[in-house]
């Protein structure tokens, strides 16, 4: 993804400097062609020499006027806009206009084509900045404009003058749109890499808080345990909780490595197991019924145990805990109940509601409410008295439903 949106940032840079440059070179096209012109036909220096001059010194002010309005297109047109005087915009239509009256007073039929080239590098520096109506709106005007000469200059020079306005206007207004074009596809790599980005680092959060929390849980009731049998002089349970500790605390080794890559699996049967296990451990009495789960639905509702058994000895004194499936009216319906609202873990009181226990107050059950609404499902907490009540509903898969 990066090395794509890599070379889309080169080709967008590359294609610009290629415009800004090619910009720069119609601009100068005036005055090759006021010297051609007088090359061609030497009446022009000959007979009309001050009027030459003049022409050729208007022609240098007008590529100055022609770079700075370039700058300004293309700058504008990439989004790093600079500010260009009023004033300094007048004097450059001005002396446009004044090149092209001076030329066409020439009598020298190669003096109109200079006129048409004056216009159309002033119309290309200028049309890099405008929409395709806008460019057709100038393009019409100009042949409106041109339209008079016809009574007074050779029809076919007027014709050639205009043909050759409008393709140079084309020709570089295609030229911005293309550059628009690869600039907006090099924003939308840009904002495609961003966005794989935060994906993967909200991935690797969620996994890690949810596969650290129930190893960290599992740590703490062992540890707790393992404390309890040494008081009452248990030594070798101790030390086979203790041992149990370590082992878990090499395995987050593995599984930090794992959540990286991407490589963390989650069954049903080993959820169940692993909720069974840790609730033993913790003195706490888990009760398993209700219909299969599907495949389909597996991984999504072993998540849901995990953080649901994780929450239960975190946030309570439950004595027991029941996890209940259903398989009705098009859903599968897993229930995490536990019988410790409103108790601590130590057996104080606690508030009703443990934060973490809410979709809204809680990262782990956020995290699980967004794995689950992926799924086509939802999470929904409540009371029952002194129980607590956690709900995750999926849709049932359409093969279990024929």
């Amino acid at each position: 993804m990066r090395r794509i949106a890599d070379r889309t940032t080169v080709s967008a840079h590359r294609f610009e400097t290629f415009v800004r440059w090619s910009t720069y070179t119609v601009t100068f096209a005036p005055v090759a062609s006021l010297i051609g012109g007088a090359l061609a036909d030497e009446r022009v220096v000959g007979e009309h020499r001050t009027a030459f001059v003049v022409a050729l010194a208007l022609s240098l002010a007008l590529v100055a006027g022609n770079v700075m309005i370039s700058r300004w297109s293309v700058d504008l047109l990439v989004g790093r806009p600079r500010p260009v005087a009023a004033r300094a915009v007048v004097v450059w239509l001005l002396v446009l206009a004044g090149l092209v009256a001076v030329t066409l007073a020439i009598p020298v039929q190669v003096m109109g084509l200079t006129a048409a080239v004056a216009v159309g590098s002033a119309a290309a520096v200028l049309v890099l900045m405008l929409d395709a109506r806008r460019t057709a709106y100038l393009n019409a005007a100009i042949v409106v404009l041109a339209a008079p000469l016809v009574a007074v200059a050779d029809t076919t020079l007027v014709v050639t003058g205009v043909l050759l306005i409008s393709l140079t206007l084309w020709s570089y207004w295609s030229s911005g749109w293309l550059l628009r074009v690869l600039r907006e596809l090099q924003e939308a790599h840009e904002d495609r890499a961003a966005l794989a980005l935060a994906n993967e680092r909200l991935r690797i959060s969620r996994d890690l808080h949810d596969v650290f929390g129930r190893t960290l849980a599992t740590i703490a009731v062992k540890s707790e345990l393992a404390s309890e049998l040494v008081r009452r002089g248990k030594g070798d349970r101790a030390a086979e909780e203790i041992t149990a500790v370590r082992g878990l605390a090499q395995e987050a080794g593995s599984e930090v490595r794992r959540v990286v890559r991407g490589e963390v699996s989650v069954t049903w049967d080993g959820e169940v197991s692993g909720a069974r296990s840790l609730l033993g451990s913790a003195g706490i009495r888990c009760t398993v019924a209700g219909d299969p789960v599907p495949e389909e639905c597996a991984e999504g509702l072993g998540w849901v145990v995990r953080e649901g058994v994780t929450n239960v000895l975190r946030h309570s004194a439950a004595t027991h805990v029941t996890l209940a499936t259903s398989n009705q009216d098009g859903e599968v319906v897993l229930t995490v109940a536990n019988d410790g609202v409103g108790r601590g873990p130590d057996g104080a009181h606690a508030a009703a509601e443990p934060s973490a226990a809410r979709p809204d107050g809680g990262t782990g059950l956020r995290a699980m409410s967004e794995r689950i609404r992926v799924l086509g499902g939802s999470i929904t907490t409540s009371r029952d008295g002194d129980w607590f009540l956690l709900e995750a509903t999926i849709p049932l898969p359409e093969r279990v439903l024929a």
